[in-house]
């Protein structure tokens, strides 16, 4: 890895590169840590977790994704890992993270078998272009469990006054802040006790980091302190609880020797030669000779024998003569009926004498285990007293489902001893209890939008795990699902689980289990999910909880106005919509141009029954100005479900004024025909700009028919309002007598209804004409009408009145009455045009003409019939002869029946072949119904088989087709 200060440069060239995955943008990333501060032991793997905890608006994929992890120490900088583009371009050897993982969002770095320098403060940089950035920041602090060894005399002879020494040795730990104690338990006086007469070597640091301290206890053993134990008690941060270890010591009652004064010396002398001769042949003897069995301890075991972790097992055997044994290690697990044979250790290196007789070691049947268990060599060592000493050490890898209760038996075979000396223990194998993190869910948990709990759980061992989640509310319990090796349950369709397994090399594992649902407040506000954890290496379930504040963000509805159309200067109301927000609590304001209206109203909040959410409507009263026009308008909703206010907002682009029409004024106020005039027309105090002004004469656009007048339109402002004047200029002849022309002015911006003004030309001393009356009103193809019209106010008789149909003077079916004197004494005429209305008389003018003969004046009334086009009605196409022969003439023919107006276009055709040189359409006429009929034919000459005949009629007015089609079998 090497941290140094060399690597900073380094490490300014990849932050650039992935911040050049990105631009400013107001996108949304947030990560997510199970804790801050991690803790691992030395030469163990450690987790740092980085998880995307919430991204909205873009997805993950390797084109737009950068990672980078950065480590700062006391030593300097580095980049454990450089993810971009989907390329990893840095990575320590040690560090471990996958692209797979990456782009399901989870950026935790494995370090594997960690050391003193991999100590110091990481940091997760996660880019997401062009729009998102976030950072985390982890410190890893690495620990080392102390070895603790007590060394002491075996035996200990009490009552002659020595001291005795108690040495309790801490080695390779970190950090070096430690204690260690000695205690003294004995069982006569019921009592354990603090030994004070300590001392403590300072603490010597390795090469490695770690350190090492000695403590030692010197104290004058007294007859009563016999069966006493003595322990010695050590504190370190690696530790949950202070950690004992016994010392093999034996306090025993020393002989007591007489030596007397009385007795004479020549008995001594006598004796005194005697004594040194026998005690140096028994020297000798027991020296050279003598064989001592071998005192074999009880086997010693770790505090703790973990799952898949080396271990070692010692047991002691002393005070043997001769340097001759055998040591051998057996398993026997539950399973099994007899034990299997793990390995020995042996030495045969004895001074033999011939007058000894030594006794053979019967050796059982060996069966090795295979389990890579290992008894190591051990190293004899000669004690003071001539005898040897021997510790033998079996290193086992148990497995918790295999070995756990499983029986280590170690047999110590001598010459001195008749029987194999045995010693046995039972294994107890621990697991590795998962270790859960903190629940980690949203900041803010939002009504009905999907939702992820993640219960981090790490580095356990064996795999076996059975994961419950469960929910409390209200007091109430229900489980939500049980996730086994074996079987999985869901209680409830809403939820959902993925469970994302990691396993490293020392065969630990780790899950995050993965919630997923949609809360909702009725169901989740206020209460609490827990995760919980059954192992083999935990008494009781472990669990984490999370408690659960459903929050249902605002929704803003568009600012609405009324009137729709606002009015300039006069009083505009804005309201808003706020609804489908939870809790209840709320703040809505109103702005103008980011300052804050006083006087706003809001609505009282009401509680949706439906769906249990608040809801509210917020009012604002203004008068806007033309001025105010580009003025933003804003309802501001600030919910504690937010982390930035929302709001509508409107502008008063559409500001409108009415416009004023005046009357239509004649110049010169009395027209005469053949002379000009002008028709004139203010349009005054309307805004905005755009208006659409038409004018007609008896319905017909006069700006489509220049000949009734030409059309000034002259435009003008005035304090921001817009004006014009519209005018029309003609030369009226008698048919513009009693012609009304109207204006109509459209402004779509305030109305979606034309305004109208009216002005009817009367010229004076013409005649009044009345209005076309028909009787029918609704006249009918084929069925008589009647057709009066009226004229008044003439002041002689001398009149002629005539009826035509377009050009054609029409004489019969007229009816003329008078003329008659009227009570004004003037002169009225009447008069009644009878005839029955045929196809012809379809869109074709019926004009009503009256003379003056006096004045030679021709005054013209014109109407069109209401009629309306008909489709023709079209029979089936006919063969004539019906059954031709091959190669024979033959006549398709077809009848178009009833239809209005004439125009029709047929086309005959035999799949894609048309026939319209050859065929044949009559002229069409007036039938019995009032409307235009005629046939159709075509001649053809007959083939082979059958063949397909088609008859198109396309009518010109109402564009409708009908199609006839006809086989012709052979």
């Amino acid at each position: 890895m090497g941290p140094s200060r060399d690597s900073l440069p380094l490490l300014v060239p990849a932050v650039v590169a992935l911040a050049a995955l990105m631009r400013l943008s107001d996108g949304k990333l947030e990560l997510k840590v199970s804790q801050p501060s991690v803790e691992v032991m030395f030469h163990e793997n450690g987790l740092l977790q980085c998880e995307i905890a919430e991204l909205t608006g873009s997805t993950l994929s390797a084109n737009n994704l950068g990672v980078l992890w950065a480590f700062t120490s006391d030593t300097g900088n580095s980049k454990p890992f450089v993810y971009m583009h989907g390329v990893i371009n840095e990575q320590w050897k040690e560090a471990e993270l996958s692209e797979s993982s990456i782009l399901s969002g989870n950026m935790s770095l494995l370090l594997k078998s960690v050391t003193f320098k991999h100590t110091g403060q990481y940091r997760c940089d996660v880019f997401i272009s062009p729009n998102y950035k976030a950072s985390k920041t982890i410190k890893l602090e690495v620990l080392a469990r102390p070895t603790v060894t007590v060394v002491s005399e075996k035996i200990v002879e009490v009552g002659t006054g020595g001291e005795m020494a108690l040495g309790c040795q801490l080695s390779g730990y970190y950090p070096c802040d430690s204690n260690a104690e000695w205690l003294q338990s004995t069982p006569s006086q019921g009592e354990t006790k603090l030994l004070t007469d300590i001392c403590i070597a300072p603490p010597v640091k390795n090469p490695d980091g770690t350190c090492n301290v000695t403590t030692e206890v010197r104290l004058e053993p007294h007859v009563e302190d016999i069966g006493s134990t003595f322990q010695c008690r050590v504190t370190h941060k690696t530790f949950s609880e202070p950690y004992l270890v016994t010392a093999f010591v034996t306090l025993k009652e020393a002989e007591i020797r007489l030596a007397t004064g009385s007795i004479v010396g020549s008995i001594i002398a006598s004796i005194i030669i005697s004594v040194a001769v026998i005690a140096t042949g028994i020297f000798l003897y027991m020296r050279l000779y003598y064989k001592v069995a071998p005192e074999v301890s009880d086997i010693q075991i770790p505090a703790r024998i973990v799952h898949l972790e080396p271990a070692e097992i010692i047991c002691h055997v002393s005070g043997f003569r001769p340097d001759v044994i055998l040591v051998s290690w057996y398993l026997k697990t539950c399973k099994d009926s007899g034990k299997e044979f793990i390995g020995d250790w042996q030495k045969d290196n004895m001074v033999r004498i011939p007058f000894v007789t030594d006794r053979k070691i019967e050796i059982s049947e060996r069966i090795e285990t295979g389990r890579g268990w290992k008894v190591k060599p051990g190293i004899s060592q000669k004690n003071g007293d001539g005898s040897f000493s021997i510790s033998s050490i079996l290193e086992i890898y148990p497995d918790i489902n295999e070995h756990n209760k499983a029986e280590i038996t170690c047999e110590v075979s001598h010459p001195a001893s008749s029987e194999v000396i045995s010693k046995s223990i039972c294994l107890q194998v621990e697991g590795v209890a998962p270790k859960l993190a903190k629940i980690i869910g949203p900041h803010i948990v939002h009504h009905n939008n999907s939702v992820v709990l993640t219960c981090p759980i790490h580095f356990f061992k064996p795999r076996p795990l059975r994961i419950t989640w469960y929910k409390e509310m209200n007091g109430k319990k229900e489980s939500l699902l049980k996730l086994s090796e074996s079987k999985d349950h869901f209680y409830s369709n809403k939820y959902s689980h993925v469970a994302n397994e990691f396993s490293f090399s020392d065969h630990s594992h780790s899950v995050y289990s993965m919630l997923f649902f949609n809360p909702t407040i009725k169901e989740d506000d206020q209460s609490e999910y827990f995760c919980e954890v059954e192992h083999i290496s935990l008494r009781n379930p472990a669990k984490e909880q999370i408690k659960l504040q459903v929050k249902a963000f605002p929704s803003v509805n568009a600012i609405s106005c009324e009137p729709v159309n606002p009015v300039i200067e006069e009083k505009l109301t804005l309201s808003c919509k706020v609804h489908s927000f939870y809790p209840e609590t709320i703040i809505i304001q109103w702005l103008k141009d980011n300052k804050v209206i006083e006087g706003a109203e809001t609505s009282e909040v009401i509680l949706n029954l439906e769906n249990k959410l608040y809801e509210l409507t917020s009012s604002c009263t203004i008068i806007p100005t033309l001025l105010e026009r580009q003025s933003k308008y804003k309802c501001q909703v600030d919910h504690q479900s937010l982390l930035y206010p929302r709001f509508a907002e409107y502008t008063p682009e559409n500001l409108v004024s009415f416009p004023i029409l005046s009357e239509i004024v004649c110049n010169p106020a009395i027209p005469e025909p053949g002379k000009e005039l002008t028709l004139t027309c203010d349009i005054s105090n309307f805004y905005p700009e755009d208006i659409q002004i038409d004018w007609f004469r008896d319905e017909m656009k006069v700006n489509d028919n220049p000949k009734y007048g030409n059309i000034v339109e002259i435009p003008s402002d005035e304090n921001g309002l817009y004006k014009k004047v519209t005018q029309v200029t003609l030369t009226p002849s008698t048919d513009d007598h009693q012609a009304e022309y109207k204006i109509e002015v459209c402004h779509t911006k305030s109305s979606t209804k034309p305004l109208k003004q009216c002005f009817q030309l009367f010229f004076k001393g013409s005649p009044k004409f009345s209005e076309f009356k028909l009787e029918p009103e609704n006249p009918l193809y084929g069925k008589p009408l009647s057709v009066y019209h009226s004229v008044c106010g003439l002041l002689h008789e001398k009149i002629t009145v005539e009826w035509y149909k377009a050009s054609e003077h029409v004489k019969d079916g007229v009816k003329i009455s008078g003329p008659v004197v009227t009570h004004e004494n003037t002169y009225k005429i009447d008069s009644c045009l009878n005839f029955l209305v045929t196809a012809e008389d379809f869109e074709r003018e019926l004009i009503f003409q009256f003379k003056d003969n006096t004045k030679s004046e021709v005054f013209k009334r014109r109407i069109q019939l209401p009629l309306k086009a008909v489709v023709p009605k079209v029979t089936e196409i006919k063969c004539d002869p019906p059954h031709p022969k091959k190669g024979g003439n033959a006549t398709l023919t077809c009848k178009i029946e009833h239809f209005c107006p004439v125009d029709i276009h047929v086309v005959w055709s035999k799949g894609w072949t048309e026939y319209k040189n050859k065929q044949i359409v009559e002229t069409p006429k007036i039938d019995a119904k009032g409307l235009y009929s005629t046939i159709t034919k075509l001649p053809i000459v007959v083939g082979a088989g059958s063949e397909e005949y088609t008859c198109e009629i396309r009518h010109t007015k109402t564009n409708d087709i009908v199609e006839k089609t006809f086989i012709l079998q052979i």
